[in-house]
C-alpha cells in the first residue's frame, strides 16, 4: 500500500545540494545557447557555410555520445557524484578551449570534447536529483535541473547579445568556465547517492546520507528499507532492460522522439537564423532569442511547484496543445514579424511547462533502481544522438522546405499528444521504489493474461 508523502518535512540541505546539482544543467543549457549568439558572429569572421554551421552545432551532441556509454559503464564502479565531477572538469577544459579557438576545426574539436562532459551531466544530474530528492518534492527538485538548463539558455542569448556589438565570440564561448568552477567545488562538497551507496553493500554509509537528506529518522528508515527490498526483487544488466523494463523503455525512446523531433532545438540554436529575413531589421534574431529564453525560464519556474500537484501527465498533455498550436500559427505566418515572434514565445513556453521538463523527471522516476544508470544511459544517448542528427539536419530543410518544416512539427506534436494520454503513466504522489511496483504488477497481469489466453 502506498504511504502518503504529502506531510514530510523538507531539510534544507536537500534545496542546497539540489541547486549545486543543478549547476549541471546550467552548464548544458549555456553551451547550447552560446553558439547561437556565437554563431551569426562565426559566419562572419570564419565564413561557415550552411553545413558547417550545422556541424559546428552538433558536435557538441555527438561529442555527449560516447561519454553517455563510457559513464554508464562506469556506473556501476563509481558514485553518481563522481561522475559529475569529472563532468565539471571537462566543462571547464572544454569553455576555455572554445574559447581559445584559432579555426573551425580547432573550434569544433572543442565542442566535440565540450560535449563529452554535457553527456555526463545531463544522465547523472538527473539520476543524482531524482535519488537524492525526498519523495514529497522530487518533481520540483527533478525539475529544477530543467529550470537550470533553460536559466542557461537565456544567460547565453544575454550573454550573446552584450558581445554582438564587439564581435567577441570568444567570450560568448569561453564564460561558461565561470559556473563550471561552481559546478565543481559542489559535487566535491555534496554527498554520495544513498541508492548507489546501497547497491555497493555499503549500507551504513546510506543510513547516514539518509539520516541527513530526510526529515525524520523515520522517514530515513522507510525509505531504505523500500530500496533493499526493491533490490532483492531485482537483477541489473542490459538481459533486465529489455525483459522485465521493456514497457517504461519503450514509453521513454517514444518520448525521447517526440521532444526532440517536435522542433524545440530549431528554436533554441537557430533563433537569430530563422528571423533574419522577417522584416524586423538587424535586432530581429535578438528579438526571437530573448522570446525563447524567457519563455523556457518562466514556463518551467511556473511548472516546478504544479508538477507534483497537477501531475506528469497532464503537463505533458497540455505542453503538446500549445506546442501544435504554436507551430501550426509559425507554419501559416513564419514571416509575420512580431506575430512569428510570439508564435515562437507560445511554443517555447509550451515546451518549458511540460515536455521540458517532465520528460526529463520521467526517466530516471520510471527505471527500476538496478538498472537506472544503463537505461538512462540507453535514453540519454539516443536523446542526443536524435539531438546531433536534427541540428544538422534543421538548416538544410529550413532552406530547401521553408516553412513547410514548422507544419511537420505541428503534426508530430499532435501525435505526442495522443501517445501521452494513451500510454504515459501518472508517477506523482509515488516513492521511486512504488513506481518500480506498479510496473512489476502490471508485467504479472499481462503474463496472467496471456498464460489464461493460451
Amino acid at each position: 500500500m502506498a504511504r502518503d508523502h504529502s506531510q514530510e518535512p523538507i531539510p534544507g540541505k536537500v534545496i542546497l545540494i539540489a541547486v549545486l546539482a543543478g549547476f549541471s544543467g546550467l552548464l548544458y543549457g549555456y553551451d547550447s545557447g552560446a553558439i547561437s549568439g556565437a554563431l551569426p558572429l562565426l559566419i562572419d569572421q570564419m565564413g561557415l557555410n550552411v553545413g558547417e554551421q550545422g556541424l559546428i552545432t552538433s558536435l557538441l551532441l555527438w561529442g555527449a555520445l560516447p561519454s553517455i556509454i563510457g559513464a554508464t559503464l562506469a556506473a556501476r564502479r563509481f558514485d553518481r557524484r563522481h561522475l559529475l565531477i569529472v563532468a565539471a572538469v571537462i566543462f571547464l577544459i572544454g569553455s576555455i578551449a572554445c574559447a581559445i579557438a584559432p579555426n573551425p576545426v580547432v573550434l569544433g574539436a572543442a565542442r566535440f570534447f565540450l560535449g563529452l562532459g554535457v553527456g555526463i551531466a545531463n544522465m547523472f544530474g538527473l539520476i543524482y536529483l531524482s535519488e537524492l530528492s525526498p519523495t514529497r518534492i522530487r518533481g520540483l527538485l527533478t525539475g529544477l535541473y530543467q529550470l537550470a538548463v533553460n536559466f542557461g539558455i537565456l544567460a547565453a542569448y544575454i550573454v550573446g547579445d552584450a558581445f554582438q556589438t564587439s564581435g567577441r565570440w570568444e567570450w560568448i564561448l569561453g564564460i561558461g568556465a565561470l559556473p563550471a568552477v561552481i559546478f565543481l567545488i559542489g559535487m566535491v562538497l555534496a554527498p554520495a547517492s544513498p541508492r548507489w551507496l546501497i547497491t555497493r553493500g555499503r549500507d551504513d554509509d546510506a543510513r547516514k546520507v539518509l539520516s541527513s537528506l530526510r526529515g525524520t529518522e523515520e522517514i530515513a528508515r522507510m525509505e531504505f528499507n523500500d530500496i533493499k527490498a526493491s533490490l532483492a526483487q531485482q537483477e541489473g544488466g542490459i538481459g533486465m532492460v529489455m525483459r522485465s523494463a521493456r514497457r517504461p523503455m519503450v514509453v521513454l525512446l517514444i518520448l525521447t522522439f517526440f521532444q526532440v523531433f517536435t522542433g524545440i532545438n530549431a528554436v533554441v540554436y537557430y533563433a537569430p537564423i530563422i528571423f533574419a529575413e522577417s522584416g524586423m531589421g538587424a535586432n530581429a534574431g535578438a528579438y526571437a532569442n530573448y522570446g525563447v529564453g524567457i519563455a523556457l525560464v518562466a514556463s518551467t519556474a511556473i511548472a516546478l511547484p504544479i508538477i507534483d500537484k497537477l501531475g506528469r501527465v497532464k503537463l505533458l498533455a497540455i505542453s503538446m496543445i500549445g506546442q501544435t498550436i504554436a507551430m501550426i500559427g509559425l507554419w501559416l505566418m513564419p514571416d509575420a514579424g512580431w506575430i512569428s515572434i510570439f508564435a515562437v514565445f507560445v511554443y517555447t513556453f509550451a515546451f518549458g511547462i511540460g515536455m521540458g521538463p517532465v520528460f526529463w523527471l520521467l526517466v530516471p522516476e520510471v527505471l527500476p533502481l538496478s538498472i537506472r544508470a544503463i537505461g538512462t544511459g540507453i535514453i540519454t544517448f539516443a536523446q542526443y544522438l536524435f539531438n546531433a542528427i536534427f541540428s544538422w539536419a534543421f538548416p538544410v530543410a529550413l532552406d530547401a522546405i521553408g516553412s513547410i518544416v514548422f507544419f511537420i512539427f505541428a503534426l508530430l506534436s499532435a501525435a505526442a499528444l495522443w501517445f501521452v494520454l494513451a500510454r504515459v503513466p501518472e508517477t506523482s504522489n509515488k516513492s521511486l521504489e512504488e513506481i518500480e511496483a506498479y510496473w512489476r504488477t502490471e508485467r504479472a497481469a499481462k503474463q496472467s493474461q496471456s498464460s489464461n489466453q493460451n
